[in-house]
């Protein structure tokens, strides 16, 4: 009897002895990446589940041992991780949203001091109010970064991510330039530029300006190229411009315009002589009423007018310089249609 027991000792100390062989302690840690494109991290013969720090960076795996990315919910707490896998923290934009997560990552609710600032989240932790924080980072729901969707809400330059995950730090991910122009303004004006990482979906944006309707993004500033909508997701593979497209907004049109109902044209400080050669004077004007929806006017001058033999020119900002010593009047229209105008008569001497 005592013989059997200790056979089966011996054998179970040979099986322990066995196990302790195959995974030893210390036994080295490499990233795995599946056929279908899934992260894992190998710890000896077995694969991590759970939370792990891996380079500093915290990562959150399954039970199957697959990386996780977006919105994961872990011991009753929620966090947010990019496409990398990086566990996210700091105020951050998700779909337009405003969240907190602190330092442990853990999604922050109720009243949260930021830069010693008072802000509220509600139940679901997207920020309540207007008045929110700025934003270091910004996030689609797939995990791609993105541009703001308010423009006062900055996102770090720069906070792409990566769809590989370097197991040194030392893989360099290739990226190229996004640039947005609106081809109606001189030399293309650029509006928004983004590096992107190679291969990333990029949500678009929807421009504004005054007066127009955007209508979509394309290849080609005339139009005639591959066009986008400002809500498509696109993949970026090269560098890419992309040209704003516009209509005239007709519906803009105010049907209670106010008109303009008189000009008074002045010298800047009631001045209504040039005596200096050359000399100028900065012409002012009052439009009535003040509400009037155009205020702005176009600049002129009847020159020798009633044979005063007076002579100058004008800016089209009202900056009178003198030419020819007389007298000049200046004329101020409206640029409503009204056809109201006002005058004031400047005399020049010295030249």
């Amino acid at each position: 009897m005592k013989y059997k027991f200790l056979k089966k000792l011996i054998v179970a100390a040979v099986v322990t002895s066995t196990i302790i062989t195959l995974a030893p302690v210390g036994a080295s840690a490499a990233w795995v990446k599946d056929y279908h494109g899934n992260w894992s991290y190998a710890e000896g013969y077995s694969y991590a589940t759970g939370w792990r720090e891996i380079s500093g960076t915290w990562y959150f795996f399954d039970d199957l041992g697959q990386m996780r990315t977006g919105w994961i919910y872990s011991n009753g707490e929620w966090y947010y991780a990019d496409l990398s896998g990086a566990m996210q923290n700091g105020v951050i934009q998700i779909e337009g949203k405003i969240y907190f997560f602190a330092g442990s990552g853990a999604m922050q609710k109720g009243s949260s001091i930021i830069d010693a600032k008072l802000y509220n989240f509600d139940d679901n932790g997207s920020c309540i109010g207007t008045d929110v924080p700025m934003p270091i980072k910004g996030f689609d729901y797939y995990g791609n970064s993105t541009l703001p969707y308010v423009p006062s809400q900055m996102v770090i330059e720069g906070s792409s991510m990566s769809s590989d995950i370097p197991s040194d730090g030392s893989t360099q991910v290739k990226q190229y330039k996004v640039t947005f122009k609106d081809p109606d303004n001189e030399d293309d004006s650029i509006l928004k530029t983004r590096n992107i990482d190679e291969d990333t979906k990029m949500l678009l944006y929807k421009p504004t300006k005054s007066g127009y309707t955007f209508v979509e993004w394309s290849t080609k500033s005339d139009g005639d190229g591959t066009t986008y909508a400002y809500d498509d997701k696109i993949t970026i593979k090269q560098n890419i411009t992309l040209y704003a497209q516009w209509e005239v907004d007709n519906s803009s049109t105010n049907v209670d315009t106010i008109k303009v109902g008189t000009i008074t044209v002045l010298g800047t400080n009631d001045l209504k002589v040039i005596t200096t050669k050359g000399g100028s004077l900065q012409m002012t004007k009052k439009v009535y009423p003040n509400n009037a929806t155009n205020q702005t006017v176009t600049w002129t001058i009847l020159n020798n007018r009633n044979n005063t033999l007076g002579e100058a020119a004008i800016s089209d900002t009202g900056k009178l310089t003198a030419v020819t010593n007389g007298t000049v009047t200046v004329k101020a229209t409206a640029k409503d249609g009204s056809g109201v105008y006002g005058e004031f008569d400047v005399i020049i001497t010295g030249q």
